[in-house]
């Protein structure tokens, strides 16, 4: 596949996890956060405030919202706060962090969760407001330096994203998600060799962080390391078999391609797809058809099949005088093809 089409694939990846997974992380990091500070507070005598903080970690925030009210405690407002916006009683929420802001209570943590609620009603520029609040007090702040570097992301200004998410990986530098950022920065700006350094610090329960790395790895000639990135379970999904099978061709070990292929259920007419090339003028598909049989096309989609076998030395195919060995199936194939 010619460089600049996976470029494209790629691009199109994170604009896609932008958009629709940006609600879920942003989530996941306002949790994390606000219950990480909770976990640090001390026990405190209030009785009351220490059955707000149980019901929290249960995530039963009415009831949180009733213990917090009778506290004494300043940080039980903070709390309350969130949970209300827990309950999706954003307004609520807004103005008892905002009075939170007002009396120095986790002032740096409110104008934080402010940001992130603007940001889920789309008011980008108020959730930028905030941020820089937020950072103006604590310039340290982990989550609001990767949320700042979020909003910088959005608006395609890699560079500064780049560097706000580089600012929270010093504070944090095993944070999967802030090394997931980082890596979607460079496969965006075409810095592909820090991309690859960078690989094993992503998350790989992501699948389509891992896919990416998969894509990486097909473009770079990285295919082995490909191949074998994705954890076992996440071979269930579809995007990421088929890919891996291509990377264990491409990489010379088509039996590991072969067994893969073997464990699907390959319906009448169709077929498990183990190496292809989109390269204009040289056009292949090797693939397994629904009777289990290996066949060669010089098209992405195959009228014309070309009969070929495996044995220990590479494969043969119809019509070809000589095997081809494991570790050039790629590009023999793309050889073949590009003279027909």
């Amino acid at each position: 596949m010619k460089k600049n089409a996976i470029i494209v694939v790629l691009a199109a990846l994170f604009v896609l996890i932008s958009a629709c997974g940006s609600v879920e992380k942003r989530d996941e990091s306002k949790e994390n956060a606000n219950l990480k500070l909770l976990e640090e507070n001390t026990e405190s005598r209030d009785v009351a405030f220490n059955e707000g903080q149980e019901f929290l970690k249960k995530n039963e925030f009415e009831k949180a919202i009733e213990s917090f009210k009778k506290s004494t405690v300043k940080d039980a407002e903070f709390y309350t706060a969130y949970a209300l916006n827990a309950l999706n009683r954003t307004e609520e929420a807004k103005k008892a962090f905002e009075t939170c802001i007002e009396k120095g209570v986790q002032a740096v943590e409110s104008l934080y969760n402010l940001a992130l609620i603007s940001y889920d009603a789309q008011d980008l520029d108020a959730a930028k407001t905030y941020a820089e609040k937020a950072l103006s007090l604590d310039p340290k702040h982990v989550a609001t330096l990767f949320f700042y570097g979020n909003l910088f992301f959005v608006a395609q200004n890699m560079e500064e994203a780049l560097k706000y998410y580089k600012e929270a990986e010093k504070i944090d530098p095993k944070s999967s998600d802030i090394q997931n950022a980082i890596f979607f920065v460079y496969l965006q700006t075409e810095q592909f060799e820090n991309a690859w350094k960078i690989r094993e610090n992503v998350d790989k329960d992501a699948p389509e962080t891992v896919f990416a790395v998969m894509q990486l790895a097909e473009m770079t000639g990285n295919f082995l390391e490909g191949a074998k990135f994705a954890k076992k379970e996440l071979l269930n999904v579809s995007q990421i078999r088929n890919l891996a099978k291509i990377l264990f061709t491409k990489g010379g070990d088509l039996i590991e391609a072969l067994e893969l292929a073997e464990k699907e259920e390959i319906a009448e007419g169709k077929y498990s797809v183990l190496d292809r090339s989109t390269t204009k003028g040289s056009a292949y598909l090797l693939a397994l058809n629904s009777e289990r049989n290996l066949f060669v096309s010089c098209e992405t989609n195959p009228s014309n099949l070309i009969a070929a076998e495996v044995s220990e030395q590479g494969i043969k195919i119809e019509g070809i005088e000589d095997t081809i060995p494991f570790k050039e199936i790629s590009a023999k194939l793309s050889e073949i093809c590009g003279t027909k």
